[in-house]
């Protein structure tokens, strides 16, 4: 860093005390312009010092807890700047006002709520007209009784760096008038022990700045990520032949997300799990039960890639996402109280619609948002590929697949089965109140698959949260789940339950949540039935305590099986 540089920045945190200091109304002395702050000047300004005191500048508000979930691992770039990158992944918008940028103003009298008998007025009007470095809301006002934020701060700063910039290129030593000079001394005296702890703490950046870069990961990419240890055992009440109850188990699962931005509005986000072993939890372990492992359970130790994608915006209100691998609930069917496994609901019926996004396996494909002049209405589409890199696929989907339809016609490839495409009409009034409502169709196992499906959230009153998910397939392939004895099934999913937030303390939750994951008539003699109840405790930001439970009746569409029972110790660690 130049020296002159030093010094530009340094006269220009001058003025922004100054400012600062005529806004918060904190000493009367220092309402007599620019010049209430000290500049040493040797004849060619190389020597300037400045400082503001301790008084504390407001902070924008933060949001500490950043979604740390299998389906969106995505935390913001930083701390106090939103990334409007990511509307793909995570999409719910909470319904605030942010703070709107100001605007330049070039005469004092274009500030509405500054009077000429205010007492700053003549300080005002030196900053405004003389060196142009202040400016006022969008609505022309000044607000002067309110504190300064870290944004409007930076706004100021630059504007007076440019400003101070031109004076030297144009002026040199001339550009500050030598009463101005005067004046500032006046001052000197009166912010001597502000103006030293301003020095040393300037002094002291630069060497930290200088082990930031050289210690740094990367200058385009951050690193994050989260560690889940469960420990689960369960067992069977009722008839259920040829099972007994097993030991308990233990095992964990690691995901660890590289986020790179080369724009500042983009991502590039590859994401790597594993875990300890390839055993399933008891709900998949006792019993045929339909969709009711853990969403976390069952990954071996081998690292994979578990996502790769980039999102991108092509204008300010529509986003894009091309994904390598990925999944289609990365960007549809997102629910606030049943979406998480790593702090909500970890049974898998509870966090996904798997009728309508056809069990979603991982896939490659593109995905679109669309959120017309940021209100609360949005449109997603996303298709997605199953076997989009093997032109010649013979495998079927994951979920009770039947090995006899895998030498259909037109597998693989970015087109050919299985495929499946999703639309999505998003509906967010308000904090309290979401409705979304989908429609998917495509080729699973070389025939024709269509389904519709909704999903709500609604807050009555504080505290408590109401939430659920429907499906209900059109066209229905038994690719998915084998044993319908009907051409034409149309099996229903649904979901239903109750969040509590913040029950017993800040950052606490509890859940219920009650669904069937597979109601048809032509599957066994009964219908399925789950249940899961939670309760977590956050031990600090970073880590939290989750007991959980599941109850399952006729496992499988089937009465001949006992009812399920089982309980999961999930410690979450995130990083």
């Amino acid at each position: 860093m130049s020296k002159i540089f030093c010094n530009v920045l340094k006269l220009s945190l001058a003025i922004l005390s100054t400012s600062y200091f005529l806004s918060c109304g904190t000493r009367g002395q220092t309402a007599i312009a620019l010049e209430e702050l000290v500049v040493e000047q040797t004849g060619d300004l190389t020597n300037l010092t400045t400082s503001f005191p301790d008084t504390p500048i407001a902070e924008p508000g933060k949001n500490n807890r950043d979604r740390l979930s299998p389906v969106a691992l995505e935390p913001e770039l930083t701390p106090t700047q939103p990334d409007t990158s990511l509307p793909l992944i995570n999409p719910y918008r909470k319904a605030s006002t942010h703070t709107r940028g100001m605007g330049q103003v070039n005469s004092v009298s274009q500030l509405s709520d500054v009077q000429p008998t205010d007492w700053a007025f003549q300080a005002l009007q030196n900053l405004v007209e003389r060196y142009g470095c202040i400016e006022g809301y969008p609505d022309r006002t000044f607000r002067g009784n309110r504190a300064m934020t870290r944004y409007e701060f930076a706004a100021g700063l630059n504007a007076c760096l440019e400003k101070i910039t031109e004076l030297i290129a144009a002026g040199g030593k001339n550009s500050v008038r030598p009463e101005d000079l005067a004046a500032l001394n006046r001052v000197a005296t009166e912010f001597q022990a502000e103006l030293a702890t301003l020095r040393g703490r300037v002094d002291s950046l630069e060497p930290k700045i200088a082990t930031l870069e050289a210690q740094q990961f990367s200058t385009t990419t951050k690193l994050s990520g989260w560690l889940i240890w469960a420990a689960n055992t369960g067992t069977i009440q009722g008839e259920s032949p040829e099972r007994d109850d097993p030991n308990a188990t233990l095992f964990t699962y690691l995901l660890l997300n590289f986020r790179s931005s080369f724009t500042g509005k983009d991502q590039l986000l590859t994401q790597l799990v594993m875990g300890t072993g390839s055993a399933v939890n008891e709900a998949s372990n006792l019993t045929p039960a339909i969709l009711s492992f853990l969403d976390y359970s069952g990954f071996n130790p081998q690292v994979r890639i578990r996502r790769l994608r980039y999102n991108f915006p092509i204008t300010d209100d529509l986003q894009a996402s091309i994904f390598a691998r990925g999944n289609t609930a990365d960007y549809v069917d997102f629910n606030r109280y049943a979406n998480d496994s790593s702090l909500d609901f970890s049974t898998f019926l509870f966090l996904y619609n798997p009728l309508l996004l056809g069990g979603d396996p991982t896939g490659s494909g593109v995905a679109l948002t669309w959120n017309p002049g940021q209100g609360p209405l949005t449109f997603k589409a996303v298709y997605r590929a199953d076997a989009a890199a093997d032109p010649d696929s013979r495998t079927t989907n994951v979920f009770f697949s039947d090995p006899s339809r895998a030498g259909k016609d037109k597998r693989g490839g970015i087109f050919g089965d299985p495929n499946l495409t999703v639309f999505e009409a998003e509906y967010i009034p308000s904090e309290r109140f979401a409705l979304r409502l989908s429609y998917s169709l495509g080729s699973q196992g070389g025939d024709g698959y269509s389904t519709i499906g909704s999903n709500f959230e609604f807050v009555p009153i504080k505290g408590i949260a109401l939430f659920g998910r429907f499906g209900y397939a059109l066209d229905y392939s038994d690719v998915l789940f084998t044993g319908t004895t009907d051409d034409d099934a149309k099996p229903i999913y649904w979901m239903g339950g109750f969040s509590f937030p913040d029950i017993l303390g800040k950052g606490t939750s509890a859940g219920f949540a009650v669904g069937q994951p597979f109601v048809e008539s032509s599957v066994g003699d009964v219908t399925q039935l789950n249940m899961e109840a939670f309760y977590r405790f956050p031990v600090n930001d970073n880590i939290s305590i989750t007991p959980l439970v599941q109850v399952i009746t006729n496992p499988g569409n089937r009465s001949s099986e006992g009812t399920l029972y089982t309980g999961t110790l999930r410690m979450f660690f995130g990083f």
